[in-house]
């Protein structure tokens, strides 16, 4: 933030910030496809993904919800780039489902469509930033929620709310979080260990996918329905947190500092994450990923980062921001103008 004796205060871009949510976005885009892909390396490269990817950007929402406290203009920037584009995304999904596959047209707002749950989720964690911020000690709490939260059989994704309290740690680290850590995370000196956790993440998952289903990473239900006992459950949650987090701090610990020519695309993610799912409902409902082989797996890789590429663009962006962040938070929130 700069300020000046005769300007109102301007929000200055971090573009160290705007480069890990470039990565991110992309690795949203690329890994979404590769659930419908049946290649051994297309599961590999969808576990090391999922074990990072949405951890690490619930935590960068988490820092950059620090200011968040519940006032009129933050309440209306919440309903017009979260609240309204989940509405409008939800019906567009829910569209896009009987023109794909023919099922039946069903509008629930209680259960988010694929991609949809991170704006629910991201919308019920800032609202909850000033009650969050109050704890003595926040961190604790949101871990033990997150391990205990699973162990009820009817936790599922009903308002998200399987994966806002499983993912409640990540949000919290996020909020705990000051400029003078996020520098010291950035200016790590010894980044080959951080390259190390990324490589050696991967290499396991190469080794060892096959033996546990990607969806621990999702976090979105009990543990009865993974089919663990409570206590594998547990154990293995605590697993999941730690190796989640050494890798976010990782990928933070190698995200470039200076601007790019793609940086523009972290800018733009909420476009790129809300557009790429209706591109991708087709595939996702097609039996296409279950011929493609390893080789066909690096296509689809490279198709997915030109994908992002083009909806970063900003005349996308302006095409579609009545969609994406529709200007009706002045209706909907008073203010004291």
């Amino acid at each position: 933030m700069s300020t000046t004796e005769s300007a109102p205060q301007v929000r200055v871009r971090n573009p160290y910030l705007d480069n890990a949510k470039a990565i991110l976005i992309t690795l949203v885009v690329i890994g979404h496809p590769l659930n419908s892909v049946s290649a051994y390396l297309g599961g590999a490269l969808e576990t090391w993904i999922y074990a990072f990817h949405m951890p690490a950007f619930v935590m960068i929402s988490g820092y950059l919800s620090r200011s968040f406290r519940n006032d009129p203009k933050q309440i209306s920037r919440l309903l017009t780039s979260l609240l309204a584009p989940y509405l409008i995304f939800q019906l567009i999904h829910a569209v896009l489902r009987v023109l794909i596959n023919g099922s039946e047209f069903s509008y629930n707002l209680l259960k988010p469509s694929w991609t949809l749950w991170f704006l629910l989720a991201l919308f019920i964690w800032r609202l909850c930033t000033p009650l969050l911020q109050s704890l003595r000690h926040p961190l604790a709490i949101a871990v033990t929620i997150s391990i205990l939260a699973p162990l009820a059989p009817e936790l599922d994704s009903t308002l998200t709310i399987g994966r806002v309290l499983s993912f409640l740690p990540f949000f919290v680290i996020g909020l705990l979080g000051t400029p003078e850590r996020l520098e010291r995370i950035r200016d790590f000196r010894h980044k080959w260990v951080a390259a190390a956790v990324l490589a050696g993440g991967f290499v396991l998952s190469l080794l060892t996918h096959d033996l546990f289903p990607v969806s621990i990473f999702h976090m979105s239900a009990s543990y009865e329905i993974y089919g663990a006992s409570n206590i594998d459950g547990m154990l293995g949650r605590i697993v999941v947190l730690i190796v989640s987090t050494a890798a976010c701090f990782a990928l933070l610990t190698l995200t470039p500092k200076k601007q790019y020519w793609w940086t523009n695309i972290g800018v733009n993610s909420l476009t790129v994450y809300l557009l790429h799912a209706p591109i991708l409902l087709a595939f996702r409902y097609s039996d296409a990923g279950e011929g493609i082989g390893n080789l066909g797996t690096l296509g689809l890789v490279a198709g997915s980062i030109v994908l992002t590429l083009i909806l970063s663009r900003q005349w996308v962006v302006k095409l579609t921001t009545w969609l994406t962040n529709p200007p009706i938070g002045h209706w909907l929130v008073k203010t004291s103008d």
